[in-house]
């Protein structure tokens, strides 16, 4: 009777433990972004590992709209693009914002939303990252004035 009691009381303390090692695990944790991003110098969009537009400046067209807080990059037939739509203006490293980013892909348009962090800003250009686990994309902006 004695040994059942143990075991019992042995169990009502490793379950919880294992419960909160369960839920802990299964939180949304934020990635951070890859080293090849930050230290790019360039226009791009990068979705998980792969960096889907890279800007062209010889083909390629920038395109801001204060008002709507929008940015776009574009090719000159308009066949690759990304747009980014955000909450507020980037200003500094740091600033966390709301933005909705579309793309082409592949012959396909997607589109992603999500809480994006300033991770590099340097003169009118602005290195925003999102790393949700599931979305982890990285977008260079660029304010014209």
């Amino acid at each position: 009777m004695v040994l059942e009691i143990h075991k019992f009381t042995r169990l009502t303390r490793i379950v919880p433990v294992l419960l909160a090692g369960l839920v802990l695990g299964s939180c949304n944790r934020t990635l951070d972004p890859d080293e090849y991003f930050i230290a790019s110098s360039d226009m791009l969009l990068k979705v998980r590992s792969d960096v889907v537009i890279h800007y062209d400046p010889l083909t390629w067209q920038l395109g801001y709209n204060a008002a709507d807080k929008e940015f776009r990059v574009h090719d000159d037939a308009m066949k690759q693009y990304y747009f980014v739509t955000c909450s507020s203006l980037p200003s500094s490293v740091g600033q966390k914002l709301n933005a909705t980013v579309t793309w082409t892909q592949a012959g396909e348009v997607k589109s992603e939303n999500g809480t994006f962090e300033v991770v590099r800003a340097e003169n009118d250009r602005y290195w925003l990252w999102c790393g949700h686990k599931k979305r982890q994309i990285g977008v260079a902006v660029r304010l014209l004035r």
